[in-house]
């Protein structure tokens, strides 16, 4: 099975996404809050309220992903692969990162334990 085909990964590739959509979601709320000039009951408070419920459904659902990766991530035996899992897809650390983190391997070396690491995610990801 190629990786680009495993669930696990896909699932894992949905933190980071999530956690882009709460960055810019962020910064419109800001925007809207910031453009002020409105009053309780118009549109452009309306608006800000839809935002801000929008985005506590986006932080909680994210939540929720993240705490069930990190166990999952947990039962991997390779303390090496569990770093490098966490710290790319829990905490969403560049690759540079990453690789700095755990004792400072190369970016390439990150990538290569990364790879092995989701077919042993992949395992416990199919069994939930």
């Amino acid at each position: 099975m190629k990786k680009e085909d495993l669930r696990g990964k896909k699932y894992l590739e949905s933190l980071l996404w999530y956690g882009t959509e709460i960055g810019e979601k962020t910064a419109e709320l800001a925007y809207w809050q910031a453009a002020g000039g409105y009053s309780s009951g118009t549109s452009e408070a309306d608006e800000i309220l839809e935002r801000e419920v929008e985005l506590e459904r986006l932080i909680r659902t994210l939540t929720q992903k993240k705490l069930d990766a990190t166990r999952m991530i947990d039962e991997i035996q390779d303390p090496v692969a569990r770093a490098v899992l966490r710290r790319r897809y829990i905490l969403g650390d560049t690759w540079a990162k990453v690789a700095e983190s755990c004792g400072g391997m190369s970016e390439r070396n990150a990538h290569y334990v990364h790879d092995i690491a989701l077919f042993d995610f992949e395992k416990i990801f199919t069994e939930e």
